[in-house]
């Protein structure tokens, strides 16, 4: 009868610790957030912002091109250069602008305030 509730309990933590490794690790204290595509972060924009579809097209291709230069920055730059942050900075910054070219500084305005309100929202939940 030991044998098997030994056997029971091993079988029981075994498991349990499976699963907890398998466990997505998100947030901020844990591992590296799945950045959605450009299609699906134009798509959010333009329903959050009741954009056109023109507008969401011309943000679409904004996420498009910052994507190919973050993805070359990550190649050429490490996080422990020590110009990392002025140079991330510097692609948000161009990012920025050309978002606010497409769609205008108020629409622009209204989608930083939701960002900052979806990010205050996580911290509290995490």
């Amino acid at each position: 009868m030991k044998k098997y509730l030994k056997l029971a309990l091993a079988s029981v933590f075994f498991f349990s610790m499976t699963a907890m490794a398998q466990a997505p690790q998100g947030g901020f204290g844990g591992g590296m957030r799945q950045q959605q595509p450009p299609k699906e972060r134009a798509e959010a924009m333009a329903k959050d912002l009741s954009l056109s579809d023109a507008d969401k097209a011309k943000v679409q291709a904004v996420f498009e091109k910052n994507d190919e230069k973050m993805t070359k920055f990550r190649t050429e730059v490490t996080r422990d250069s020590p110009d990392f942050r002025e140079k991330f900075q510097a692609l948000r910054d161009a990012q920025n602008a050309d978002l606010i070219a497409v769609i205008g500084k108020e629409k622009f305005e209204a989608y930083q305030k939701l960002q900052a309100e979806r990010r205050e929202k996580m911290m509290n939940n995490n």
